[in-house]
C-alpha cells in the first residue's frame, strides 16, 4: 500500500508541476455593452446597460455610414473623444449599438459638430481642440467610409486672427444666407450676443474660410434673467446675468430658411426664435423670441440645454433631443436623466413635440461617481451586483447615498440581473451623508456579509448581518468603525496580505492638500472572529498617482503565482495595477506599467468576478458617468484563482469530505465545501495515478458542493478523489469499489 501512495504521490507533484505555469499569467480584456441580460425594476431590458452611463452629453444624430440612417454620436462630461452608437436599424425604427468610446481616435474636446462644410457629398468634422480653439477635421473618406484629417489645428478668419468660442460654449456652422455654404456663428457669454462669421469659399487646399461680419448678428441679445430653473436657487431674478450657451438652427417651420434654437447656462428651458425673413435675408426679432419651448411640454431642467435634431422615424419630420450640459441651477441635477428625446406628432410646418423620455440612451445610470461590488449576498451561487452613488437624486434634499440591489436571478454561467432595489439599506441619514463605497465582507467568521460602508468624511460605517448567509438583515452597528477617518472618500478593501486567516484592511482616499492620492494599510491583529486592526501606514509603498487623485484599491491574484496583486482604481488615470513581486506572507509591490485598462474612463473603481464561470477574471466599474463599465476577459487556457477584494484566503477552512459510502457499489457520493469562490478541480485516479475522470472544472462560488461518482464499468481496485481549489489547496482520499 506504501508503494501504491508512493507512485500516486509521485504523479500528482508532476501533474501539479505540468500544469502551473512557471511565468506570469497575463490576460487581456474586452470592453461589452451587453454582455448578459439587464433588468429595471418593471422586467423591462435596459436596452444598453453597461454604457458607464452620462452626466453632460453634447450629441449628435449623423448618417455617417451611408445606409440612409441616423447613427448617434456623443461627447460626455468634457471628455475628449467621440462615443458612437451605430445604427443597425432602419430609417424608421432606430436600434442603437454601442460600437466605440473613441470614435477614430478622434480628440474633441467639449463640443464637436459634423457638418459638410466643403461640399463633397460626406460629412466633416469641426470640434473643439481647447477652450476656446476650434479645430477642423477634413472627411477625405466618402459618405459611406469616412476618414478624418486633421486639416486645420487653429480655426482663423480671412485676417488670419484665431477664431474662438467663449467660455464652454457650443458653436453652430448653418447656411442662413442661402448661398449654400456654412456660416459660422457663435454665442458670447459676456453680453448675450451672437458673433457672426460668412463663409467665403475655399483656400487653395479646400479649406473654407471665414469673414468676420460682426458681434452683435441680427442686434439680438438673450439674457434669461438667471435661476429660472427647474430647481429655483435665487428668489429674484438677476437680468444681468448670461453666460455659456449652445446654438443650433433648423428649419422648424419647413418655410425653406433656419430658425434659431438657444440654450443657456442661466436658463433650465430652451429659447426659440423663428425667422420672419427669408432664406436669402433673415430676420430675427427678439419680441417674437419663445422662451419656455416647445409651449405644449416645455424643456425644463438644471439648465444649459443643447437642442439637436433629427428625423429619428423616416416621417417626414424633425424630432428633437436636448442633452443637459447643467448650468446655474444644477449642481447635482440632471446627471442620471439629462437626454431628452421629444418626437414630433405634428407635420414638418407645424411641429408638435411630446415629450417620450429624459434617458434616450436606456443604461444603467444612478447618477454620479458610481461604485459597484458584487458579492453572492442571497447564497445561491452566483454574484449579485450593488451599486452606490455620489449622492442619491431620491433621497430627502438630496443628501444622502443610496445601494441600488440588482439580484442575480440567472446562474454562475449565465447571469441575468434585475433591478429589486433603490434604497437596499432602507435609510437615510438625517444629515448630509455621500459618496458610499460598499464592500461586503465575513468580518465575523460567522458564515455570512457583512457590509462597511466607505464615505465622503473620510470614515468607516459598518452594519452587521443579523440574518444568514441566504437572508440577510443588516444592523446599523457603528458611525465610525474603529475611529477609523482617512480624511476624503474612504474606499475601503479586506484581502489576507499576510496569510495569516484573517482579514487585513486597506482604504483609498482623495487626496486634497498633498502630492499624491493615498492607500492606508491597517493590519488585523486579532483573528478571523474577532479583527482589531491597527494603522501600519497612510501612504502603503509610497504609491503616487498625483495631486487630487482618488484612489480605489482592489486585489486578484492576476499571474497565478498565489499572492495578490494590487489593482488601483482612480480619477483620471483608469486602472492601474502594482504587481506584488514578494511572497504570500510578504508582499512587495512595483508597478506594472505594461498593464492599461480604462486609461479614459474618469473614477475607476475596479472590482474582478469570474461572471461567465469560464475560469478566467472579468473586470466591473464603477464610472464617473454614474453607471458600470464592464471589460470580459477574453479566454485562457489555464485557469486563474480569481478571490476578490472582499475575500480573504482562508484554506484552512476548504473540507473534503469522506465519500459515502465506502466501500460502494457502483456508486458514492464525494462531498467538499469552499469558504471563499475559487477554481475548482475534482479528479478521480486509479491506482497508478492515471485519471479515470473529471468530476468537477469550474470555478465556484462560496458554498458546500457534492458530486456522484459512478464507477460501473470499471474493476474492483482501490481509487483516489482529489480535490484542488485554485493552486491554494489540494487533498487526496482514497475510495474501495466492491462489486
Amino acid at each position: 500500500m506504501n508503494s501504491v501512495r508512493l507512485i500516486f504521490n509521485i504523479v500528482a507533484i508532476t501533474i501539479f508541476v505540468f500544469c502551473f505555469s512557471l511565468f506570469p499569467q497575463e490576460f487581456s480584456f474586452e470592453r461589452k455593452i451587453t454582455p448578459f441580460p439587464m433588468l429595471d425594476q418593471n422586467s423591462q431590458s435596459f436596452a444598453l446597460p453597461l454604457t458607464g452611463g452620462m452626466n453632460r452629453p453634447v450629441q449628435q444624430f449623423v448618417d455617417i455610414d451611408g445606409d440612409n440612417d441616423p447613427d448617434l454620436f456623443v461627447q460626455e462630461d468634457e471628455a475628449d473623444r467621440l462615443i458612437f452608437f451605430r445604427n443597425i436599424g432602419n430609417p424608421t425604427d432606430i436600434q442603437l449599438q454601442w460600437e466605440t468610446e473613441h470614435y477614430c481616435g478622434l480628440e474633441v474636446g467639449a463640443w464637436f459638430k459634423f457638418a459638410d462644410v466643403d461640399n463633397d457629398g460626406d460629412f466633416d468634422l469641426f470640434a473643439e481642440k481647447s477652450v476656446g480653439i476650434i479645430q477642423y477635421f477634413r472627411n477625405d473618406g466618402s459618405a459611406t467610409l469616412p476618414n478624418f484629417i486633421k486639416v486645420v489645428d487653429t480655426l482663423k478668419d480671412n485676417a488670419e486672427r484665431p477664431i474662438l468660442v467663449e467660455g464652454f460654449s457650443v458653436p453652430e456652422w448653418a447656411d442662413i444666407d442661402g448661398d449654400n455654404n456654412l456660416d459660422l456663428f457663435i454665442g458670447n457669454i459676456l453680453d448675450g450676443s451672437i458673433t457672426f462669421y460668412r463663409h467665403i469659399g475655399f483656400d487653395v487646399n479646400n479649406i473654407p474660410g471665414f469673414e468676420f461680419v460682426t458681434r452683435m448678428f441680427q442686434g439680438l441679445q438673450i439674457i434669461t434673467g438667471g435661476g429660472k430653473a427647474r430647481t429655483q436657487l435665487t428668489k429674484e431674478s438677476d437680468a444681468s446675468l448670461h453666460g455659456a450657451n449652445s446654438l443650433t438652427f433648423i428649419d422648424i417651420d419647413n418655410d425653406q430658411d433656419n430658425d434659431l434654437f438657444w440654450g443657456d447656462f442661466f436658463w433650465g428651458g430652451l429659447i426659440y426664435l423663428p425667422n420672419l425673413g427669408t432664406s436669402q435675408e433673415p430676420l430675427f426679432d427678439m419680441n417674437t423670441m419663445m422662451d419656455n419651448y416647445p409651449p405644449n411640454s416645455p424643456v425644463s431642467t438644471g439648465g444649459f440645454n443643447v437642442p439637436r435634431f433629427a428625423d429619428i422615424d423616416a416621417d417626414g419630420d424633425y424630432d428633437m433631443f436636448v442633452g443637459v450640459l447643467g448650468g446655474f441651477a444644477s449642481t447635482i441635477l440632471d446627471k442620471e436623466e439629462n437626454f431628452y428625446f421629444y418626437e414630433n406628432i405634428g407635420s414638418p410646418a407645424q411641429p408638435l413635440f411630446i415629450l417620450k423620455t429624459q434617458q434616450f440612451i436606456k443604461s444603467i445610470d444612478i447618477g454620479h461617481n458610481s461604485i459597484s461590488t458584487l458579492v453572492d449576498i442571497d447564497n445561491d451561487n452566483d454574484p449579485d451586483l450593488f451599486l452606490a452613488n455620489e449622492i442619491d437624486f431620491k433621497s430627502p434634499k438630496r443628501s444622502n447615498s443610496r445601494l441600488h440591489f440588482f439580484r442575480n436571478q440567472g446562474n454562475s454561467a449565465n447571469p441575468l440581473f434585475r433591478l429589486i432595489d433603490t434604497n437596499y439599506l432602507n435609510y437615510d441619514r438625517p444629515i448630509f451623508d455621500a459618496n458610499y463605497s460598499p464592500t461586503f465582507v465575513d468580518i465575523d467568521n460567522d458564515g455570512d456579509k457583512d457590509l462597511f460602508l466607505g464615505k465622503w468624511d473620510g470614515k468607516l460605517i459598518f452594519y452587521r448581518n443579523e440574518g444568514s448567509s441566504s437572508s440577510s438583515n443588516f444592523a446599523r452597528i457603528d458611525e465610525n468603525y474603529a475611529a477609523i477617518d482617512v480624511g476624503m472618500n474612504s474606499t475601503p478593501t479586506f484581502v489576507d496580505i499576510d496569510d495569516d486567516g484573517d482579514f487585513d484592511l486597506f482604504i483609498g482616499e482623495q487626496s486634497q492638500n498633498i502630492d499624491f492620492g493615498r492607500i492606508n494599510f491597517y493590519h488585523n491583529n486579532g483573528t478571523a472572529t474577532s479583527p482589531a486592526f491597527e494603522l501600519v501606514t497612510t501612504n502603503y509603498f509610497d504609491i503616487d498617482l498625483g495631486t487630487g487623485e482618488y484612489l480605489f484599491p482592489s486585489f486578484a491574484d492576476i499571474d497565478n503565482d498565489l499572492d495578490w496583486d494590487l489593482f488601483i482604481g482612480t480619477k483620471t488615470r483608469g486602472i492601474v495595477l502594482y504587481r506584488n513581486t514578494g511572497t504570500p506572507q510578504f508582499a512587495d509591490f512595483v508597478p506594472d506599467t505594461s498593464f492599461q485598462l480604462l486609461p479614459r474612463q474618469l473614477r475607476t473603481t475596479p472590482n474582478f468576478t469570474d461572471i461567465d464561470n469560464d475560469g478566467d477574471p472579468d473586470i466591473f466599474s464603477g464610472s464617473r458617468g454614474g453607471g458600470i463599465i464592464f471589460y470580459e476577459s477574453l479566454k485562457i487556457s489555464t485557469p486563474v484563482e480569481i478571490v476578490s477584494s472582499k475575500s480573504v484566503d482562508m484554506s484552512k477552512s476548504i473540507r473534503l469530505y469522506n465519500n459515502y459510502p465506502n466501500p460502494f457499489n457502483p456508486s458514492t457520493t464525494i462531498a467538499y465545501s469552499i469558504p471563499q469562490p475559487g477554481f475548482v478541480e475534482l479528479k478521480i485516479y486509479n491506482i497508478l495515478g492515471l485519471e479515470i475522470q473529471t468530476a468537477v472544472s469550474q470555478y465556484q462560488q462560496t458554498g458546500s458542493y457534492k458530486v456522484r461518482f459512478d464507477a460501473s464499468g470499471l474493476s474492483n481496485d482501490v481509487y483516489f478523489y482529489q480535490l484542488k481549489v485554485g493552486n491554494r489547496f489540494t487533498e487526496t482520499r482514497k475510495i474501495l469499489y466492491v462489486k
